[in-house]
This record gives structure tokens, sequence and C-alpha cells, in this order.
């Protein structure tokens, strides 16, 4: 999910509020002037650390949702069905898998054909400039029934409709094996069903064609979930979740639970993605994955052909205003891209990307694809996670500056815990947001930086955890997103969650814990984990019980 700067710190009251803020503000500029004071163990630059620009208040959700299982009643579209679409059905075969090996490191080049069942995305878009920017678009996707029992119906996400995303999206035609059915989407717009007349038996695979049209917001609303990560704005198109996304049926049955207005909201399966994204010319594209070829046209635009796989969703950044530099780590390519101006912290990006991706590759295996990118977005987050790229607050690339050296190292660490190694974002948020922001405090004991060990610690996880106590605002780290408020989702989430992983090291000791980690992300690479999953995980690797510290910082039973 988002880094540690997704939300500030807010209540209802003015009282609880001017306090959150000051602790929040206060502990950003502790960060930012702690001294290096020895020199890592991992090669790393020489960099300043920057005061970030403080953050925009969020308001609090003022409701919450119920879940939505069974899902809700859909509402059939009324939508006319054109006579020629926009884009033909797409002429693709769906069991060829040899272009991922392109975008994979030679020792994993056999997992471009090792999930056999997971979707495979072939997605055609063209972007539309505008004063309303739009996605038009049509995706074929290979869907095979992993399940035990049968299925009559799919539903796709339509993210650019949650509050979050500020946008909409429609699904407008729909084939399924080449015979065209009617599309419903959810009363709330939050999803699209598509019916399968036949049934679809354990095992067996079905072709799914769905033609869809997406907006993308102007600008940065307050509210929202890091506000900015979807949308037109400072002349980047971040495209997050525009197309229909395959949800996620699982042992609770197909999972369409609301997602709260903060927080993250991807909960999918990995799966395989080609995408040829057409935009103007002069625009370039960043995305997850590898692009293969381009192809420019006469009318003015190019074509990007782009591969990802397995991944757990699909990313792209379009914009005309980035240069890059570049550095290899373990033989993975990583880009920084910045704005005119913002060389110096583009290196200091590097700095804590390749730094932090050593680390990770030796704690929780190695990164297996040949490229990790790193991008300045125009949110009010301190960054956010994607598959294969990380992107970070655009007002870090300014003169104000920003915490690179938290908001990188957390991000980088996302690319295990979000997606190699699934979970449930929107009802399980810690289980990747605890151990991404842990794994800051693991990177700067791995280079030897004491200093920012005591910081992340102390100044972080500690002082963040004892303000929610001393506010009353305490509660257990585990629940869905949408039982928190936005006074304590970060106090707990981010520091509560890492002081229990904390106890449990101080409790099994060094060896069991790391044993642990590695266990866990190698055993549910590129498949969903659930608490229980982790739980099991250090319970397994400790020859001292452990549920006690469960109980005390996990269930709070």
């Amino acid at each position: 999910m988002c880094g540690m700067g997704k939300g500030r710190i807010v209540s209802r009251q003015h009282f609880r509020f001017a306090l959150l803020f000051a602790i929040t503000f206060a502990l950003a500029a502790t960060l930012a002037a702690c001294d290096r004071g020895s020199t890592p163990t991992t090669a790393e630059r020489g960099v300043n650390t920057f005061t970030p620009t403080p953050l925009a208040t969020i308001v609090p959700a003022t409701s919450t949702p119920e879940p939505t299982a069974p899902p809700p009643t859909p509402t059939l579209v009324p939508s006319p069905v054109p006579v020629e679409p926009a884009f033909p059905t797409p002429d693709v075969d769906l069991t060829d898998y040899s272009v991922y090996r392109q975008t994979l490191l030679e020792a994993f080049a056999e997992d471009a054909t090792r999930l056999p069942g997971a979707p495979h995305y072939f997605i055609q878009v063209r972007l539309v400039p505008g004063e309303v920017p739009s996605l038009e678009g049509v995706q074929r996707i290979r869907v095979t029934n992993q399940e035990e029992t049968s299925l009559d119906e799919l539903y796709f996400w339509l993210y650019p409709n949650l509050p979050a995303y500020e946008g909409t999206a429609a699904v407008w035609r729909a084939l399924v094996d080449g015979r065209v059915v009617s599309v419903e989407h959810l009363a709330d717009g939050s999803a699209v069903r598509v019916p399968l007349v036949d049934g679809l038996a354990a095992g067996a695979t079905t072709d799914v064609t769905l033609w869809f049209r997406a907006t993308l917001p102007t600008q940065v609303a307050a509210g929202t979930a890091g506000a900015g990560l979807y949308g037109f704005v400072g002349g980047v198109y971040d495209l997050a979740g525009f197309y229909p996304t395959l949800a996620v049926y699982d042992h609770r049955g197909w999972d369409l639970d609301a997602a709260a207005s903060f927080g993250d909201s991807v909960f999918a399966d990995a799966g395989y993605y080609q995408v040829e994204l057409t935009a103007p010319e002069a625009l370039s594209v960043v995305a997850s994955g590898s692009t293969v070829a381009q192809e420019r046209h006469d009318d003015g635009t190019t074509t990007w052909r782009i591969a990802a796989g397995p991944v757990r969703s699909f990313y792209a950044a379009v914009t005309g205003g980035w240069q890059a530099i570049s550095e290899e780590v373990d033989g993975i390519q990583v880009n920084a891209y910045y704005p005119a101006g913002g060389l110096d912290f583009a290196q200091a990006a590097m700095t804590y990307t390749t730094g932090s991706l050593r680390v990770f590759n030796d704690l929780f295996g190695q990164y297996p694809y040949r490229e990790l990118d790193v991008v300045p977005l125009p949110t009010t987050a301190f960054g956010m996670e994607y598959a294969g790229l990380l992107a970070l607050a655009a007002n870090f690339y300014t003169g104000a500056g920003g915490v690179f050296n938290i908001a990188t190292p957390h991000e980088v660490a996302h690319q295990w815990f979000f997606n190699l190694i699934g979970n449930d974002q929107p009802e399980e948020p810690w289980l990747d947001e605890s151990l991404a922001n842990y794994a800051v405090y693991l990177y700067y004991e791995a280079v030897d930086w004491p200093q920012m060990q005591t910081a992340m610690l102390e100044n972080v996880f500690r002082y963040r955890y004892n303000a929610a106590q001393n506010l009353g605002i305490d509660r257990p780290v585990a629940g869905a997103v949408v039982e928190f408020d936005q006074s304590n989702y970060i106090n707990i989430v981010y520091s509560k969650g890492p002081l229990f992983l904390h106890a449990v090291r101080e409790r099994i000791g060094d060896a069991a814990f790391f044993a642990a980690l590695l266990d866990y992300a190698q055993t549910f690479r590129y498949d969903i984990a659930y608490a229980e999953d982790l739980l099991g995980v250090f319970k397994r690797h400790s020859e001292t019980p452990i549920d006690d510290l469960i109980t005390l910082w996990i269930y709070g039973e």
C-alpha cells in the first residue's frame, strides 16, 4: 500500500488534530536531521536528507460501509451497444507466455509459465487528452476457475469509480467465449458482473472480452486514498487501476468489500499482462514490467507494447517532462525518473532504492524482474507501490525536499509485501503495511546506520503508538481499513504493527525470525497470504509460544 505519509494524523477534535499535527511534523524534522555518523556496509552515495512539505489535511470518513458478501444486487447497464466498437476483438494467443521471459531475470525465466491458471490479460487502450482526459480500450482475459466449485459469474473491479479515485469507468460491451452477454454494474459502480451462461467448472477456462471507458480527474482532492494517485495532474497521466480488474474469489466467495476513502483498494491475484497503450507521440510511458516494442503512427501517436508478469496488477505513468538516471543492482536495472531540476533528488531516490533492494534481496529472496522504476507523482501521500514500480511524492523533488530515507525503502519493500506476496489490502492492511514499515528498520540495521535505526524504532514506531495510547485512540492492529478512523490508522497499522513484529523477533530470536520472514516470502511468492498464514509461519519457526503476543498486539482480545 501507500507509504507512511499516506495520511496526516487527524481527528475530529481540534485539540487532537493540533497535537498530532505537531507530532508528525516534529518527527519528520527529526528524521531529516539525522546525521549519518557511520559508513553503511552496502555501497551508497552520500545524499542530503530533506524536510518534507506538510501534507494536506484529510477529512475522516463519515461512515463505515458494511461488507458486501454476498455481492449486492447488480443494476443492469442500459448503455447501447455500438455497431462498430472502437477496438475490434483482439486476435491474440492467450496461452502464449513466452514474452514474459523478456521481463524476468534469467534465474527466474521459468516463472513466465509458473502460473498457468493465473489470469492472462491482453489490453489495448488509447489515452485521449482533453479538458476531461479519458481512456478507451478493450481487453481480453483468459480466466481459469482455480476453485473447487463451479462459477456462474465473474466480477471485475472498476477502480476509477471508487471514492478514492475520483474518476469514472464503465464496461459497455462484453463477450464470453465469443458470445455477447449483458453486463451489469453493482449499484455503487465499484464492479461489473459478467454472467457465465454455461457456468465455469472447476479447472475450466473461459475467454472474456470487455470494452471499457474511463475518465481521469484533473486535480488532487483531499480526503481520498493518497490523493493524486489516479488522474492527470502536474503534466502526468497517472493510470492506476484504469482497466477492469478480475476480483478475487477465495474461501469467502467473491471479495467485493467496498474500500474506504483512505488506505489501499487493490486485492488481486497475480497475473500476466500484455498492454498496448497508445498516446500522443510527445509523451513517454513508464510502466510495470518492460517495454518490448514501440510503434509510431501517422496520426501523431505512438503505441507502447509492454509485458509484465507474474505481477499483482498493471500500472502506467504517461508524461512528457521526465528524464532518468539508471543503475544496475544484482542484475536489475533501476531507473529513477525526475522532472526538470530534480536530478539531485533523483540521485537521493536512487541511493535508497538500490541500497534497500540489495538488503531485501538477501532477507526476502531475490527480486525476479529485470527492471524497477522510481517515479515522482503529484500525490499528497509520501509514496505508493505498484508492481515493478514505486512512486514518490513529486514535492520531494523540489527545493523543499522530502523523506526519501523512509518512503523509498518502504515502497521497495512493497515489491515483496504487496506484489510478490499478495494480501487483502482493504481487509487486512497491516499484513503488507506493517511488514513494509518494519523492513525500513531492517534496512538501516543491515547497513549499520544506528541513528536511523533509533529514529525508526523510537520516533516512528514507539512515539506514534504512544501518541495513540495517550489520545485514547489505541485499538488492535487487525481490522479492515473501514474499521479505522484516519486519526489512528497511521499510528496503529504503520507503528503498532511493526512493534508487534519487533516483539516477536525479541521473543523467538533473530535466527528464527529471519528464517520465518524468508519462509513466508518464498512460500507465498505470487500467491495470496492472510494473517493466519504469516502468524503460522512465525509459530512454526519458534520454539517459544507467541500466542500471547498475537492476542495482545494483533487482536486485542
